[in-house]
């Protein structure tokens, strides 16, 4: 985290989590995320060795020009050199320590970056205009976690494309209509899930119960676009933690 006391304050008001349960149970690294010997921080855990799982949801932050029609990022390389920073530090464990097993990486990324589509007709033109850069950015990002399965620096991947992501109540991981790109010969499955939103809680709940619950059984190399329709509603929820987690 650039700001430690942000994070803090956003789970104490936003989760309602108190600062006991915090100092137990997260370990938060001050710096950017683009620096190497920061993320080596993260992915490495207490006794010298690698973090199991890697959850990257990282992103910038919506920058509008004197030309409207080409709306960018305050970084517009974010999500690709912050992964390429991860890739670094656990290649620098790897060859520097005996490592048990490479971690699984889960990655948010976005739908419209697809081969296929996997977006509403009616949405085409704003995915267009306001997402080409962020789109760009989170298309690299997929290619360096893909290029990291290769260089055997991970053990597997979980991609995950939610659609336009909104503010609102959860309505449950049960209600999340999920499915994949480059399903393997003779897979059944209905393919990309077609939607316009999904709440951030919801994608939250995704990932935590779907994926890092259950060690991506279910859905280990696969691109996952996602996706469900919310009233757009601000709501508090609670958050279940477990582990210590590096952030």
């Amino acid at each position: 985290a650039r700001t430690p006391e942000k994070l803090v304050d956003l789970l104490k008001k936003l989760r309602r989590l108190s600062q006991a349960l915090l100092d137990a149970k997260l370990v938060i690294v001050k710096g950017n995320a683009k620096d190497p010997k920061v993320a080596k921080k993260v992915v490495m855990s207490e006794d010298g060795q690698m973090v199991d799982q890697i959850v990257f949801g990282i992103g910038g932050t919506p920058k509008f020009t004197p030309n409207p029609l080409k709306p960018t990022l305050d970084d517009p390389h974010v999500c690709e050199e912050a992964m390429a920073s991860i890739k670094t530090a656990i290649s620098d464990i790897k060859h520097s320590s005996q490592v048990h097993q490479m971690p699984l990486l889960t990655a948010l990324s976005t739908t419209g970056v697809s081969k296929s589509r996997d977006t509403p007709m009616m949405m085409t033109p704003l995915y267009h205009w306001l997402g080409a850069v962020p789109h760009a950015d989170k298309k690299k990002l997929e290619d360096q976690v893909e290029l990291a399965k290769s260089e055997g620096l991970i053990r597997n991947y979980v991609i995950v494309r939610p659609s336009l992501l909104v503010d609102g109540q959860t309505q449950g991981t049960k209600e999340v209509k999920v499915g994949w790109e480059g399903k393997a010969p003779g897979e059944t499955g209905e393919g990309a899930a077609v939607g316009y939103t999904i709440t951030r809680e919801d994608v939250g709940y995704f990932v935590c119960d779907s994926v890092v619950a259950t060690n991506g059984a279910d859905y280990l190399g696969r691109k996952y676009p996602s996706h469900i329709e919310v009233e757009e509603k601000n709501s508090i929820a609670s958050l279940a933690m477990g582990p210590r987690l590096n952030a």
